[in-house]
């Protein structure tokens, strides 16, 4: 399976922007969507990520699955695929986020295989 298959059924979310699989460095592996979108976010977000993974540690609330940025316009999804691996996916407020946090779910699963 190749990874723009695995991410087929986020990238045709109502509301999907873009979407991409990154590393903890912040650095885009592969993208779906607006190029300018996705790397900004992927960028700000794995600094973000790094704290809140520090965090989950010294909480022990286990491994952590997701994360959920929710602002007034777009929501911001990071989804876990390996320790050093997620896939980040941005949604307009006015699509369909649920559907999207669900895919991005099973396209993690999907992909984990690839990054272990």
């Amino acid at each position: 399976m190749t990874f723009s298959e695995a991410v087929q059924d986020v990238t045709s979310c109502a509301g999907v922007v873009a979407t991409a699989i990154a590393d903890r460095d912040g650095i885009p592996v592969q993208f779906w969507g607006e190029e300018a979108e996705i790397e900004e976010a992927v960028a700000e977000f794995s600094a973000l990520l790094g704290e809140v993974l520090s965090a989950n540690r010294e909480l022990h609330l286990g491994e952590l699955e997701q994360l959920h940025v929710v602002g007034s316009h777009r929501v911001v999804m990071v989804t876990m695929i390996a320790e050093d691996y997620y896939l980040v996916t941005i949604v307009e407020r006015s699509g369909n986020p649920g559907r999207a946090r669900f895919a991005s779910r099973l396209a993690a699963h999907r992909l984990r295989g690839e990054f272990v």
